[in-house]
């Protein structure tokens, strides 16, 4: 049987940037499709569009002032039918040169037959440029049935000054086959798909409060994917795995990962684990495959300035010289010499996410130090993980946000790698002196965070996770496993065909 390509064409033009005052036009746009036929022995689909879209004097807006294009697929054969929308023949220019945009949004929404909107079936944006957009698959179309659908495009309104989208040119085909395109995906877009809520009841979550981080992860609470409550109307909500998945599996510069969360900025946050085998297979699960190395976290514990990443002077009378960012750490010496060997060549694939050494003070009766010199110290985030249970991705001090550059952080990194913090550790399943061997994390052998835990007065203590998934704090000149932590750019884009199983991790293009 030969197979039917649909296609009908959305064509939107550039207009002429015109200032009225306060309102400002982007673009005007119009467009048009002739319905369309295609056979193939006794099987007919055919598209019909409902309504052309007809757009004018498009301004930033919200998705409720969104060019609507309505249309209908409708299989008047006699076989069933498996067929595959795309958005595809993506021209998106600005001053005749291709580019793209983040704030040009689409949704397709499935509709009734008087194209009342019903469901959401996928979402998306220009950031791509020209590369084809997959809308939905795999939908399967009986014989007589009609299937009708809402696509809308609009220029989404961010609060912020738009210049970048002055100018632009766009058009584009919606194209409906049968047979499917090997289109790479963009990892958000696909995580997305499986997102639910942190502080509701869902399937692995029996609460109607959401999941409870004094408890670990289990079939009860918390095993998947979940978006953090706060940030889901945020431009990029942060989702982040727990319990015992087994789809957060990626493969990135020779190396296998697991996928721990979004970033605030759009990323994707890994954690190294081992290398594939001669399959392309990322089989490692637990044990000293999966870790670079062992190492101290500082071979020096004896003062407030060993509990950093980077540290400042021993003798210092001063909390900012103190934790001046001067001198490396044991570890962070072990992690940027194997990035220096291993991934200065895929840098420009990673984004410059900031990484949490939270150094914050929180005194009570048996800590009242201030982080200085030999003074008994608790740091912040034996607080919120040891005393009251409460993880945050917050980083209080803008000396402990490590970063490259100096934009988002203290620019004292060289590389964009460093570990994860105990509260990410805690999100994706743990909880203090907990027994935990099942979620993703766990991995019998004792590994380091980069979260300080206190300074007694007399040793340096850091969280770190056991052999059998419990966090606790131990000393810091142990020699224990070496995980490093980096972050894959927005946007970034995974090869067709793989889900992020052991057997078929995610392929980063």
């Amino acid at each position: 049987m030969n197979k039917p390509t649909l296609i009908v064409s959305l064509l939107i033009v550039a207009g002429t940037l015109i200032l009225m005052g306060a309102n400002y036009a982007y673009f005007t746009a119009i467009a048009n499709s002739e319905e369309q036929v295609v056979q193939s022995g006794v099987l007919e689909l055919t598209y019909l569009t409902g309504q052309d879209i007809t757009l004018e004097g498009i301004f930033p807006s919200q998705e409720t002032e969104a060019g609507v294009h309505q249309f209908a697929i409708e299989n008047t054969g006699t076989l069933d039918a498996t067929y595959y929308l795309y958005l595809d023949n993506i021209t998106l220019q600005k001053g005749g040169q291709a580019t793209q945009s983040e704030n040009l949004k689409w949704k397709l929404y499935s509709a009734d037959e008087s194209y009342t909107e019903q469901e959401e079936i996928a979402n998306g944006d220009l950031s791509d440029g020209s590369n084809t957009i997959e809308l939905d698959t795999d939908i399967t179309i009986q014989p007589q049935e009609k299937q009708y659908y809402i696509l809308k495009i609009w220029l989404q309104e961010t609060g912020q000054p738009q210049n970048e989208d002055q100018g632009l040119t766009f058009s584009a085909q919606v194209e409906a086959t049968t047979e499917e395109k090997a289109v790479n995906k963009n990892l958000v877009n696909l995580m997305k798909t499986e997102a639910v809520l942190d502080n509701i009841q869902s399937t692995y979550v029996a609460s109607e409060t959401g999941i409870d981080f004094s408890q670990i992860s289990s079939d009860t609470n918390g095993k998947g994917l979940y978006t953090l409550h706060g940030t889901e109307n945020t431009p990029n909500p942060i989702m982040y795995y727990r319990g015992a998945v087994e789809n957060n599996n990626v493969k990135f510069a020779n190396f296998c990962w697991k996928i721990v969360r979004t970033t605030e900025t759009g990323g994707v946050k890994l954690i190294y684990n081992g290398k594939p085998n001669v399959s392309g297979q990322c089989m490692n699960t637990k044990g000293s495959s999966t870790v670079i190395q062992t190492s101290g976290f500082n071979e020096i514990p004896n003062g407030n300035a060993n509990v950093g990443y980077m540290q400042g002077s021993l003798g210092s009378s001063t909390y900012e010289e103190t934790h001046r960012n001067t001198n490396d750490s044991t570890i962070k010496t072990v992690i940027d010499e194997w990035y220096s060997q291993n991934m200065t060549e895929y840098t420009k694939q990673l984004e410059d996410t900031v990484w949490c050494n939270d150094r914050s003070v929180v005194q009570n009766s048996d800590y009242t130090g201030t982080g200085v010199g030999h003074e008994r110290t608790m740091y912040g985030a034996m607080n919120r993980l040891y005393v009251n249970k409460a993880p945050s991705l917050a980083c209080v001090n803008e000396n402990d946000r490590f970063t490259v550059s100096e934009k988002n952080g203290n620019g004292a990194l060289t590389y964009p790698v460093a570990l994860l913090t105990a509260d990410e550790i805690v999100y994706a399943g743990a909880v203090y002196d907990q027994e935990n061997r099942t979620y993703y994390l766990s991995n019998s052998t004792n590994l380091w965070s980069l979260s300080p835990y206190a300074f007694t007065g007399s040793s340096v203590y850091i969280f770190h996770m056991y052999a059998t998934g419990v966090l606790y704090y131990q000393g810091s000149s142990n020699d224990y496993g070496v995980l490093p932590s980096i972050s894959l750019k927005k946007g970034i884009k995974v090869q067709s065909g793989t889900d992020g199983t052991k057997e078929n991790p995610y392929v980063v293009v």
